[in-house]
């Protein structure tokens, strides 16, 4: 176990120490952090922020998988989540067309855990590993999420509704030209079922008194399906 804990840890730090002299923004786990997650020594909200880090870097992410198909690692070693995760990445289902928020809601305000999109904060459109590297996590009741997709950039507006509700705007603009996209399809789903879904002629969909939880917002044309919002909002 230990030998396999090892490869791990050098590989993944071998590979943040080369990409770390190009992005200093981002904070990768050292050798560490990453020999006392996998043996268990980590304090419980150390332990939850390292595995959601494993869970929302792909960079880390890939090194898991590599390390499991190699045999370095066992499935059974690593946690339930982070082993979907990997999963997910040897399926293809994690992509550039996939952007990802995970917030919690603290009474009236929400706390940004996690997104691979670019946050507005007042004036300025933030990178998410910017917002990051200055800790920025509570956002009052309402933020803003852009992402840059292949041909769309698709704008998010979660406000929060009391703690226990939230509404959610998905707006969609060509990438090039910034005009509306119009007759896309936005679909939002919980786990496997159809929650509500339109067809719009404004690029815009709104979605009302949404519940606390996990689910997916799917944009598509007839011909295409754009992108897909994973969305995990808690209390």
């Amino acid at each position: 176990m230990q030998e396999k804990i090892e490869r791990l840890i050098k590989a993944v730090y071998k590979n943040w120490k080369r990409e770390n002299i190009a992005d200093n923004k981002v904070v990768h786990p050292d050798e560490e952090d990453i020999a006392c997650f996998f043996e268990g020594k980590l304090p419980g909200k150390e332990s939850e922020r390292l595995k959601r880090h494993f869970i929302t870097c792909q960079r880390c992410g890939a090194i898991l998988k590599t390390q499991i198909e190699s045999g370095a690692l066992e499935e059974k070693e690593v946690p339930a989540d982070v082993l979907e995760r990997v999963r997910k990445l040897a399926a293809g289902q994690i992509s550039s067309y996939i952007l990802e928020i995970i917030l919690k809601v603290k009474e009236k305000i929400l706390e940004l855990l996690n997104t691979t999109g670019d946050i507005v904060l007042g004036q300025e459109l933030l990178p998410a590993a910017v917002l990051r590297s200055r800790q920025i996590k509570d956002f009052k009741d309402e933020i803003n999420i852009f992402k840059d997709f292949k041909d769309i950039r698709v704008e998010v507006k979660i406000e929060n509704k009391d703690g226990r509700e939230f509404n959610l705007s998905v707006l969609i603009k060509e990438k090039q030209t910034q005009r509306i996209l119009k007759d896309a399809r936005v679909t939002l789903l919980k786990g496997d079922s159809e929650v509500e879904s339109y067809l719009t002629d404004s690029g815009k969909a709104v979605f009302e008194h949404v519940a606390l939880g996990k689910y997916t917002v799917e944009i598509s044309t007839l011909q295409n399906k754009l992108a897909s919002i994973i969305l995990d909002i808690k209390a």
